[in-house]
Order: C-alpha cells, then structure tokens, then sequence
C-alpha cells in the first residue's frame, strides 16, 4: 500500500525550501571580476636614461645573446628596434624559455623603457621591413644566427626545444623533402614559410643544423 502525502506537509516543505533559497541567495557574493593587466603608457614614466639603459643591458646578461652593440649573435638584432614599447614590454614579460621572461620586480618598467630607448638609440643591423629575410654569405655560418634571423625561435623556442606555438626541432628526424613540404604547407598562416623568405637552399643548411642537434656553436 502506497503511503499517502498530506496536502498540508508537502505545502510546508515547498514553503521551507523557498524561504532556505532565499535566505542563501542574499547571503552569496557575486562572483568576483577577473582583473586585467592595462597597457603600459610612456605618459607613466619618466624620462629615458640611455646610460641607465645600457647598463642595466649589461647587467641583466642580454650582451650574451644580442652582442653588446645589439646587433645581434645567438639572439636576434635589437638594434633600432621597430617594435613599440609595449610591443618590446610583452616580449619581455612573456618570452619563451630557456629566454628568461622579466617580471616587474626583475625589471621594473621604467629600466625596461631605459633599455628600449638606448637600444632604439643604436643604428640597425639593416634588417628590412617585413619578413626577415636571412643572409648567408659564404663560407661556415652559425646555425643559431640563421635560425634567429628567420625568426623561427618566436615559435619553436630559442634552442629550438619547442614551445606552446611550435613543436621541437633539434634533432630532428623527418626527411629534408618531408620537412621541407611541411613548411611550406604552412605559408598561408606563416608567411616567413615561403620561398622567397626561406629558400630550399637555405634550408637545406638549417636542417642539417637541426638534424645534427642544433648546437647554438655549431655551424651550417
């Protein structure tokens, strides 16, 4: 025999469970709002110290890769730079390991701002507008300059170990053909992919560099 429900208890129940909701609800907190980094502004900073500029190039080791008149080595030109401020703060505070990423406490704003003037200060390497094209020249050529010059490292990582954009390529595997028609396949989202950036010639050196382990010593 089925046991019955009075009218007047299931009413009490209904009535019990609204008032409880309700009493919660006014309780809750709305959901708090995810804060957002704002731009950085030149208008919040003072004025550039070029000699504070270079020394704190110095200082923080970016001679060790971008040369001391950064003009480029293991790293690419920094020299007469064409990136914004901002633009050069984001590299910075988001660069890809092994290139160390700079927070606020490790490079306050306005040393970063110093730095970037006294490198906007410096004459370019030359490098030309659009996607970089790289330059060979004869005999042996650092493999690492060649891959920095391309700006493969912005996604496959400085020693090309990968990256969330990129996949690792140091020692790679593939075939020069396999490889080569994969890249090139990649052209319409990666433009620097084409032939007339990268050439099969050109190339052809750099995958054995990477074949071979890509050694930031070793040539091409």
């Amino acid at each position: 025999m089925k046991p019955t429900t009075r009218p007047g208890i299931l009413l009490a129940a209904v009535t019990l469970s609204a008032l409880l909701l309700a009493a919660c609800a006014g309780r809750l907190a709305p959901a708090p709002v995810v804060p957002t980094q704002s731009p950085s502004s030149t208008a919040d900073l003072g004025p550039a110290d070029l000699a504070r500029g270079q020394q704190v190039y110095f200082d923080k080791q970016c001679v060790a890769c971008h040369n001391a008149s950064g003009t480029g080595g293991i790293g690419a030109s920094l020299a007469g730079t064409p990136l914004t401020f901002d633009e050069f703060l984001h590299i910075l505070r988001n660069a890809v390991p092994p290139k160390p990423a700079f927070s606020e406490t490790e490079l306050p704003a306005q040393d970063a701002y110093d730095v970037y003037s006294w490198l906007k200060s410096l004459k370019s390497a030359g490098a030309a507008s659009g996607a970089p094209t790289p330059q060979l020249g004869t005999g042996q050529v650092l493999g690492m300059t060649l891959w920095v010059q391309g700006g493969c490292d912005a996604c496959h990582g400085a020693f090309a170990q990968g990256s969330p954009k990129g996949s690792p390529l140091a020692g790679i595997s593939g075939t020069f053909e396999a490889e080569r028609d994969r890249m090139r396949r990649s052209v319409p989202a990666i433009p620097g992919h084409a032939g007339q950036v990268m050439d099969d010639a050109t190339f052809q050196r750099l995958y054995q560099w990477l074949k071979a382990g890509a050694n930031p010593e070793s040539g091409c």
